[in-house]
């Protein structure tokens, strides 16, 4: 009852949350298909909230991109602050469940990768986290037994399973609470399956989660 009590609504978390943190390289075989080792320890970076882009709404190019590449994971909303939290206590601090895209200009994160700089150009354009509605975690009982899926012009291109993720969700919430403290109303990404490729100005992207939804964007 703790969480729902909150002043605003959990329901519209892109509305008014602050932190979108974003974990890379958590399904082996999207490590594999970008030719990344695996990692040891999560991967993680920051989209800004202006990021956030809700069904629609187009997902713009930024100007600067020749490569975009589309990216399904599924995201959790964070439902009360969590600071230096256990494995055990983390599930505790979700609120529910949202299916995410992390767009990704893809040539300028190689650049950056090839300079040693940020990805935030990469990742933290304006549009670059589609979301869809919130799904309280009452409706979603194994956030690891779902299946996550999203086609281009109605032709399947990622199609995964959260029980293949490398970090589990309670672990993830746990590493990153020690040294980012969650707030209500943030967002985690958790990832992506393989499958990742590049979509063209008026691509329309469907994506889903099994059983529970599904949105549509306009690229």
């Amino acid at each position: 009852a703790g969480i729902m009590a909150s002043s605003k609504p959990l329901a519209k978390f892109w509305e008014w949350g602050r932190n979108i943190i974003c974990v890379g390289r958590n399904y082996a075989e999207h490590a594999k298909e970008m030719k990344n080792a695996l990692p040891s320890e999560p991967l993680f970076f920051l989209k800004p909230s202006s990021a956030y882009v809700r069904e629609g709404n187009p997902i713009i190019k930024p100007y600067y991109c020749n490569n975009l590449h589309h990216e399904v994971e599924l995201g959790v909303v964070i439902g009360k602050r969590a600071h230096a939290v256990s494995q055990k206590a983390a599930m505790d601090c979700v609120a529910g469940y949202a299916l995410c895209l992390d767009m990704t200009a893809r040539d300028t994160q190689a650049e950056c990768k090839k300079k040693g700089l940020p990805w935030t150009l990469a990742k933290g354009f304006n549009t670059s986290c589609p979301v869809s509605d919130f799904v309280p975690k009452e409706k979603i009982p194994d956030p690891h037994k779902l299946q996550i899926w999203l086609k281009v012009n109605g032709e399947l291109r990622q199609e995964g399973e959260t029980s293949s993720m490398i970090f589990s969700i309670p672990y993830i919430i746990s590493y990153i609470s020690e040294i980012i403290t969650l707030e209500e109303g943030d967002l985690i990404l958790t990832g992506s399956p393989k499958g990742v490729s590049a979509v063209q100005e008026h691509d329309e992207i469907q994506a889903g989660i099994n059983g529970v939804l599904s949105m549509q964007f306009k690229v």
